[in-house]
């Protein structure tokens, strides 16, 4: 992957991470380049499959593409940043995110998008102006 597309990744995400929307300037490393449909599952660096996500968000996403939505169990896929419109399936509740279909269900269990450490960063943001997203 070149610098190049790395740089137009991160333009188009605005430097925040497409997942859980957190600004790469409010975290001490950098948000990463990742394959929404991982390369082992047959995706590529096509920038149609490329998104830009927080250390946290990439690292529980890992190569999954879906998993179990924890209010049906049922086997879903997780939230796609190149076809999904983030507000069809996600919305703030103070410093929570919530999923409110079974992809956005999904996608906050098993990117942990509630984690503590991540509800407390949100809430110091939101304390400071800086956050959520317009």
């Amino acid at each position: 992957m070149t610098g190049d597309l790395r740089r137009r990744v991160r333009r188009r995400a605005r430097n925040r991470c497409e997942y859980c929307r957190l600004p790469e300037s409010a975290v001490s490393s950098r948000h990463q380049v990742e394959h929404v449909v991982a390369i082992q599952h047959g995706g590529g660096d096509d920038p149609s499959n490329l998104a830009l996500a927080c250390t946290h968000c990439n690292l529980h996403k890992g190569p999954n593409i879906a998993g179990r939505d924890p209010q049906t169990g049922e086997l879903t896929r997780l939230f796609h940043p190149r076809r999904d419109r983030w507000k069809q399936h996600f919305a703030w509740n103070g410093a929570w995110l919530i999923g409110f279909t079974p992809v956005g269900r999904t996608t906050v269990h098993v990117l942990a998008m509630n984690d503590p450490l991540l509800v407390g960063a949100r809430e110091a943001l939101i304390a400071l102006g800086r956050f959520p997203p317009r």
